[in-house]
């Protein structure tokens, strides 16, 4: 049993398949599950035209992303089994990149593990790139514990 897990959920599948195995694995009385979520911020400049029109759009999109996120954020609470630590739940958003935010709250956190869907949302990009998963199990200074295989309805 861990005492402090970090779960990473972006809504999909396989990071509700995590939640399901972090609930599993906290301590039932005195385990604290930290749900993140992050949002890589939205920056219009990179495709040139006016800066005011570009702090506009930006804050616009930025904002939208935020209330989604925190959408994930609330729907990952309510959709956590019974007999899990709920009074434990802590939920976080970050603004940034994926592998990175989750690693520095990992550290912020001192979190004994953190759990995660061997998949999420992103797109061909990371295919090219990397993985999230991939990256944090390689650099984070605490136990990966990343849920494979297709994910069940089952708990």
């Amino acid at each position: 049993m861990f005492r402090s897990l970090l779960v990473p959920v972006d809504g999909s599948d396989y990071a509700q398949a995590a939640l399901r195995v972090a609930c599993r694995l906290a301590e039932p009385a005195q385990g604290t599950i930290h749900l993140l979520t992050v949002i890589e911020p939205f920056e219009p400049m990179q495709y040139g035209g006016d800066y005011r029109v570009q702090q506009i759009v930006r804050e616009a999109v930025n904002d939208n992303a935020e209330k989604e996120g925190r959408a994930i954020l609330d729907h990952a609470v309510a959709l956590m089994p019974d007999g899990a630590p709920k009074d434990g739940v802590q939920t976080l958003l970050r603004l940034g990149s994926p592998a990175e935010a989750i690693i520095e709250e990992a550290e912020r956190l001192g979190v004994d593990a953190i759990v995660m869907g061997s998949r999420g949302l992103s797109d061909i990009k990371g295919l090219l790139v990397g993985s999230v998963s991939h990256k944090v199990s390689h650099v984070a200074g605490c136990t990966v514990i990343s849920v494979h295989g297709q994910p069940h309805t089952g708990a």
